[in-house]
């Protein structure tokens, strides 16, 4: 049994060592393949990367290019890159194949546009921001952001010329101003000067072809939006609606077809809750007589663009809520010296506010002081224009301010919003 049992301990070992070296070569060989198709994954992955960023920088040069690359050799690979546009999108594919293995890149790109800012303003002068304002969102000033008080920004601030006084200056005056999103100077971020709303006013006036009747020329037009998804408008002359021709009143989607409505060389007297997507222009001023808008009592949406978490402090997008507006403006945007807007009363705006030369103020500069001035959307503006006077850090005439960034302008906008003229990503698939 001894001599038996020796030869199957030998026989076992034997078997066993074969299995192991043959596992072992097999691993081995595994190995190598693994190796080998990560090698081929991770070049044709590169070519794809590689193509995207050159597509990319075609696009950064030239917006309208879309030539692509068609079998193109590319670091021992072929390189394809299509770009295909849609409405407000452009995408760009990138594939990269190489020793027969393809991977894919996929980004979408759409217009840049000035509605991604809570509050931006390209000169402030003299004006301030005091104790009682309050910003949520991305605030951008162009040149110093001018501080009175003790305002409070919840959102990254930039500025191209830093902080007006400075900190010695801020400390000296017992000004206490809050950045809880952060603070950055020396960003430089230019608003194109006399800027033009040649889109806008084609949008309006092909709508026009289409049945509507939103395009207007040298008069005033006042607008009361209605939460049926109505509108109602009439035509006239100066702040007294009495004195305008008889209102009509039909939906939006048929006075404005494509949602753009267009006042040449004329004002805009607007107020009402808005169901629906619209972008009001006051275009091509004759001096500072016309292009403005007159905010004569609340603008708001059917429902919340923006509602407030306590848990978390703060705002959130209310996804449920579509209505979207624009109100662009050559000059100013005036909250109106009247009964709904004065004396203690706040005036609520959910708009996107485009103003190409001025900005957002209040038309009376001696009322008293007059509540709040809710904003949920953001105002991007030429100029800051006087919302408040103040002594002593007391608001003696006019309005704070409180501004709700409207979050769902990073991705939507209101019909043909001012954009930048280039392109940002949105997304990128890989």
């Amino acid at each position: 049994m001894g001599g038996k049992a020796a030869i199957l301990l030998v026989l076992g070992f034997s078997v066993i060592f074969l299995v192991v070296g043959y596992n072992f070569g097999n691993l081995s060989n595994r190995a190598v393949d693994n190796s080998s198709d990560y090698f081929e994954e991770s070049v044709a992955h590169q070519i794809a990367i590689s193509g995207s960023n050159m597509a990319l920088n075609e696009i950064f040069k030239d917006n309208d290019w879309d030539t692509g690359y068609n079998n193109l050799s590319f670091n021992q690979g072929i390189l394809n890159v299509t770009v295909t546009d849609s409405v407000s999108t452009k995408t760009i594919t990138s594939t990269g194949t190489y020793n027969g293995v393809s991977k894919e890149v996929v980004i979408k790109l759409q217009p840049s546009s000035y509605a991604k800012f809570a509050w931006y303003v390209g000169n402030m002068s003299s004006k301030e921001f005091i104790t009682g304002d309050t910003v949520w969102g991305p605030f951008h000033s162009q040149s110093a952001i001018n501080i009175g008080g003790n305002p409070v920004f919840m959102g990254k601030v930039t500025t191209l010329k830093g902080v007006s006084p400075d900190e010695k200056g801020l400390k000296s005056s017992g000004y206490d101003p809050k950045f809880y999103g952060g603070y950055e100077s020396g960003v430089d971020i230019p608003l194109p000067v006399n800027y033009q709303f040649t889109e806008e006013k084609a949008a309006a006036v092909d709508g026009v072809s289409a049945g509507g009747s939103s395009y207007y020329e040298n008069t005033d037009v006042w607008l009361t939006f209605n939460a049926d998804g109505t509108v109602t408008h009439r035509t006239g002359s100066g702040n007294d609606s009495s004195t305008y021709s008889a209102p009509i009143t039909e939906p939006l989607s048929t006075y404005a077809p494509n949602g753009v409505i267009y006042v040449k060389k004329g004002d805009v007297y607007m107020s009402g809750t808005l169901k629906g997507k619209a972008t009001v222009v006051a275009g091509e001023a004759s001096g500072i007589g016309s292009g403005n808008v007159y905010l004569v009592d609340d603008i708001t949406y059917t429902s919340d663009p923006m509602t407030y978490d306590a848990s978390e402090n703060k705002y959130i997008p209310n996804n449920g809520c579509t209505d979207m507006l624009g109100i662009l403006a050559t000059n100013n945007v005036r909250i109106v010296d009247n009964n709904a807007n004065v004396l203690n009363k706040d005036i609520h705006i959910d708009a996107s506010i485009f103003c190409a030369q001025g900005g957002v103020e209040m038309e009376d500069k001696t009322i008293p002081p007059s509540g709040t001035v809710y904003l949920r959307g953001g105002m991007i503006a030429a100029k800051e224009e006087l919302l408040a006077i103040t002594s002593s850090g007391t608001v003696t005439h006019g309005y704070k301010k409180h501004v709700v960034f409207d979050q769902r302008f990073m991705l939507a906008l209101p019909p043909t919003f001012p954009n930048t003229g280039k392109f940002e990503i949105v997304s990128w698939l890989e």
